[in-house]
């Protein structure tokens, strides 16, 4: 296809012309490798790429028109855009190997966009496609969707078009989310079976108490006898929640609400993640799993050429935690005044000595990016570790949590039955 365009050369004066080339990103990198940063790019002629007749989105930058006998247009109108990070990872792998092989940006994007399996993330990956294709830089046509595509992905691509290796940032992007997603699923796998029991532990007592409960209620209303205080308390508390049923519910649906809300509100995270990062148990695997994914990121910004106050700032964003990113963004104030990086993580004591001197290390030797990749590789393998071990722990002690809890129900409901037997064996 013919491309019109419009740039500056490397004297910084303003040219302009037109060239042949498959598709818009194509036609940036030829005039990239001529000397030329294209800021506008106008296609005169024929499109490339994936045939509109031939996708599931014919028009992705329209409002999509939902046909409520049609279950999948259904299904599409309904789908968040944001895909898991499983799909997330492998649609970045698939691109960086399309890129690697020498497809056209515009074509890859065609495909991609008809083989995803969430359909919102497909329309968005075909309106990007459009935009690229009519002249949009990727990084730009990228930041429409930040609900997608976050800040580390946003830049390293920028910094990968900048430098005319997309395909090599692509890669390194592939290879970091697909460690960030092996540690997710570590992370998981360790809150998987409390959250498990916690439902279990649930849906017994509310069980016990409308169910089982009333059984013996009847029972010991015929026997007309007093009954013990607990015994009585616990009848009590069941007739309320058979009675205030829907309030029953509703406080449980309002609790697990409230605590979502609250994970998420920064105030709050702001007061519970110092507290937690210094509990015995889960504190150890909290301050692990942080240290593997600043050193993950910020040796991935780094290494692809993103300058250091600019990865701090981003590394800090995505911490995932409030304590480490006050403490990242301190770190970038004291950087930006000549200080070293090192020093201040020391410092803050969330960091373990081993990590800072070996980020120490890194600064002396110019090679930070490769210590930090050590460091999170060695922590990844630390979070297993301490999985394994909280596992171990939470397995027997969630079974003794429910079982006294079971317990506590019972109990009560049999004193005045081992009450009755005392009567019965002493008048004997």
């Amino acid at each position: 296809m013919k491309i019109k365009w419009q740039g500056y050369d490397n004297t910084a004066r303003k040219v302009s012309g037109e060239i042949e080339a498959n598709d818009a990103q194509d036609a940036r990198n030829s005039l990239r490798k001529q000397g030329v940063r294209a800021t506008k790019l106008v296609v005169l002629n024929g499109g490339g790429g994936a045939s509109s007749s031939q996708s599931r989105f014919s028009n992705p930058g329209a409002k999509l028109k939902i046909d409520w006998s049609d279950l999948s247009t259904v299904a599409m109108a309904l789908s968040s855009p944001v895909p898991n990070l499983v799909e997330f990872t492998a649609f970045i792998r698939q691109l960086s190997v399309m890129q690697s092989a020498g497809i056209p940006m515009v074509q890859g994007l065609g495909v991609l966009a008809d083989t995803v399996e969430t359909p919102g993330f497909g329309r968005a990956l075909a309106n990007i496609k459009l935009k690229v294709e009519g002249g949009q830089s990727f990084t730009e046509a990228l930041k429409l969707y930040p609900s997608i595509f976050d800040r580390i992905f946003i830049n390293l691509v920028a910094a990968g078009e900048i430098s005319g290796s997309l395909d090599r940032i692509l890669d390194r992007l592939a290879a970091y989310y697909e460690k960030t997603t092996k540690l997710r699923r570590k992370v998981k796998a360790a809150m998987t079976y409390p959250a498990f029991m916690m439902v279990l532990m649930v849906v017994i007592v509310s069980v016990m108490l409308m169910v089982v409960v009333p059984t013996f209620a009847n029972m010991f209303a015929s026997q007309g006898a007093a009954l013990p205080g607990p015994t009585q308390f616990i009848m009590d508390l069941s007739d309320l929640i058979r009675q205030y049923w829907w309030a029953y519910i509703g406080a449980i649906g309002g609790t697990i609400a409230a605590g979502a809300y609250a994970w998420k509100d920064e105030r709050v995270r702001a007061w519970i993640d110092p507290v937690l990062i210094k509990l015995p148990i889960i504190g150890p695997l909290i301050a692990k799993v942080s240290i593997a994914r600043f050193s993950r990121t910020f040796g991935t910004l780094i290494q692809a050429g993103v300058p250091i106050l600019e990865a701090l700032d981003i590394t800090a964003r995505v911490a995932g935690n409030v304590a480490v990113e006050k403490t990242l963004l301190q770190i970038k104030i004291e950087v930006s005044q000549g200080n070293s990086i090192s020093a201040p993580l020391a410092k803050s004591g969330l960091f373990p000595k081993m990590a800072t001197s070996m980020i120490a290390i890194g600064e002396q030797t110019g090679a930070i990016d490769t210590m930090l990749g050590k460091i999170a590789d060695f922590y990844e393998d630390e979070v297993d570790a301490v999985v394994s071990g909280i596992t171990s722990i939470l397995e027997p002690l969630m079974i003794v949590m429910v079982g006294a809890v079971v317990a506590g129900i019972l109990i009560p409901m049999y004193l005045p039955i081992f009450k009755m037997g005392e009567v019965m064996s002493g008048g004997g």
